[in-house]
């Protein structure tokens, strides 16, 4: 109370250059704000909407549907594949969450708590005397602007930590706020080893920034404490690296991966050869300059459309001229970022593929290298002018940066709303017949068919694209002969054959595709390699009249739904022996 009694007589004692502070602050706020609105209408359903979720949920999310009641798909050999892959705090928050709001709206909460951690690394610079309002409002517009970020964060997949975790690591070097970098590299290493991987890069070689200045004993006090870290992280991450990780075997060597299909152009993978680096690299930075989504001001919009090239390669000329001409303080921790990611990616494919997917690294790290030269170039700007003219004008120019980019760029709302694609409404009769089914049901159906039932129906499946992941030796083994005896029992030509690999896997019910069993049979069967060279080898000489499944007996159908059958194994097995 007595705090607001004297705002008044505060208010009253400002003098000129504080009102222009203040101005400067509420222009820059009106701003910002007024995007964000534009920026949250936009992408409103897939914030809040649990029925819209991206497709990579049917590979990381499904197997969290064990902690509702009655823990569904925790005896699931696939879910329990797919669960090898995430980190244990990953883990917790869906433990925490999925028993209150179930799995569909828990990745709602769990991206929140992403988006949450980009707005908090800007909260530190808003509060760092180092950077301020400008810096601290900018940084958050850049980061949630941005598509590339919107895509990994969101839907709450473990990938969605890569962006938060290199952003908190750049406001604490930004901010000079060392627990917090260190902070970030510890939160990675309990959820997403990649990020971990590319913030101890970054915070190795901003260890050694200035490297003849500092003297012998800063420079060993930094080493000491970056070692220290690096042994912290690595203590965290064991146990779901070197335990989670036992049953499904060791990755795939390049020798190895280069003779498995799966890994090739035509494969599930698609990540060999490896790309030109310059060029993907120059991709992901320039990246940061592309159009995103619908602008208030469609005439500036439509210049940038026109001249989007020369725009965006003037606009990354100016953020590196700019600390060389002294009118902004040297990037060093953007030039860090950048040093870590090619650092990571020369490693991801000199060791592939002991660091997962070497594009992790240049996608996340490069997109990161390009948001924060323009957050430094215009929320650090002028270092040497004093500060009552200094954070107006920084205010005004971060104003000014985020009208100018919402207005030629876009809001950052993309259409199809970021990858979320899956929609339970689409198919919604099905999920619910589904899901009256007992929890120990498993489909055998063709792989490109029913990836979604796991995810919408929490009942097991045979596997599908999502889940047939190559990357681990043993596992990827124990999916192609899963696959391969799908494949099998879809085109066979003996009913006998149909109800033996359905007991070998314990199938209750089959979801038949009649789409699948036309004169084409042959090519809707193809996928990806090298199931596409299987179904082919398989159907060689196979006259579609002798397909047992084309025909399927009704009083084995259970349910109809458009093109698809779900057949009970029990029925059809009594319809067949009758």
């Amino acid at each position: 109370m007595a705090r607001a009694r004297r705002l008044p007589e505060q208010v009253r004692s400002l003098g000129p250059y504080e009102w222009v502070n203040v101005a400067s602050a509420v222009v820059l706020l009106g701003v910002a704000m007024a995007w964000f609105r534009s920026w949250y209408g936009g992408n409103e359903p897939i914030l809040e909407d649990p029925f819209l979720q991206p497709d990579d949920a049917r590979t990381a999310i499904f197997p969290f549907h064990r902690y509702s009641a009655g823990a569904p798909l925790a005896d699931d050999p696939i879910a329990n594949e797919m669960l090898e892959y995430q980190p244990y705090a990953y883990r917790l928050l869906f433990r925490v969450t999925v028993p209150f709001v179930g799995l569909l709206m828990a990745t709602k909460y769990v991206q929140a708590l992403l988006i949450l951690i980009v707005v908090a690394a800007g909260v530190i610079l808003i509060q760092s005397r180092r950077a301020g309002l400008a810096a601290g409002v900018l940084f958050i517009f850049a980061f949630l602007h941005d598509t590339a970020v919107q895509d990994r964060i969101c839907g709450g997949l473990p990938r969605g930590f890569g962006f938060p975790l290199l952003a908190l690591w750049f406001a604490g070097a930004v901010g000079g706020r060392p627990w917090v970098r260190r902070g970030a590299a510890l939160l990675g290493a309990l959820t997403y080893p990649s990020g971990l991987a590319l913030v101890l890069g970054a915070e190795g070689a901003y260890a050694v920034r200035g490297l003849t200045r500092p003297g012998v004993a800063t420079l060993l006090r930094r080493l000491k404490h970056y070692g220290l870290l690096v042994v912290a992280c690595i203590a965290l991450l064991a146990p779901a690296v070197f335990i989670g990780m036992s049953n499904g075997g060791p990755i795939h060597t390049l020798e190895q991966a280069e003779q498995e299909p799966a890994f090739g152009k035509t494969g599930r993978l698609r990540i060999l050869p490896f790309p030109d680096p310059a060029e993907e690299f120059g991709k992901a930075f320039m990246g940061a300059f592309d159009v995103k989504g619908p602008s208030p001001w469609r005439a500036a919009q439509k210049f940038v459309e026109t001249h989007q090239a020369e725009l965006a390669i003037a606009a990354a000329a100016l953020l590196v001229a700019l600390p060389l001409l002294r009118v902004t303080p040297l990037p060093l921790p953007a030039t860090a970022c950048l040093i870590s990611s090619l650092a990571l990616y020369a490693i991801a494919r000199g060791f592939a593929f002991r660091l997962y997917s070497p594009e992790r690294y240049y996608m996340i790290g490069m997109r990161t290298v390009a948001l924060g030269l323009i957050v430094a170039g215009v929320g650090l700007a002028a270092p040497r002018l004093s500060e009552k003219f200094r954070q107006p004008l920084r205010n005004l120019l971060a104003a000014l940066t985020i009208f100018l980019v919402w207005a030629g760029l876009g809001n950052g709302v993309r259409i199809p709303q970021m990858g979320h694609d899956i929609d339970y409404r689409r198919d919604q009769p099905l999920w619910e017949f589904i899901q009256t089914l007992p929890l120990d049901t498993r489909f055998l159906c063709h792989i490109g068919d029913c990836d979604s039932i796991p995810l919408f129906t929490a009942r097991a499946n045979m596997g599908g694209f999502e889940t047939l992941q190559p990357w681990l030796t043993e596992s990827w083994a124990r999916q192609k002969e899963r696959t391969h005896d799908t494949f099998r029992a879809m085109y066979a030509e003996d009913r006998e054959e149909v109800l033996a690999l359905a007991k070998k896997y314990s199938v209750t019910h089959l979801l038949v595709n009649k789409s699948r069993y036309g004169e084409d049979f042959v090519a809707k069967a193809r996928t990806f390699e090298p199931f596409t060279a299987f179904s082919r080898e398989l159907l060689e000489g196979v006259r579609r009249e002798d397909l047992v499944l084309r025909v399927v007996p009704e009083e084995a159908v259970v349910f109809r739904y458009r093109g698809y059958l779900i057949v009970s194994v029990a029925l059809l097995e009594k319809a067949w022996q009758g």
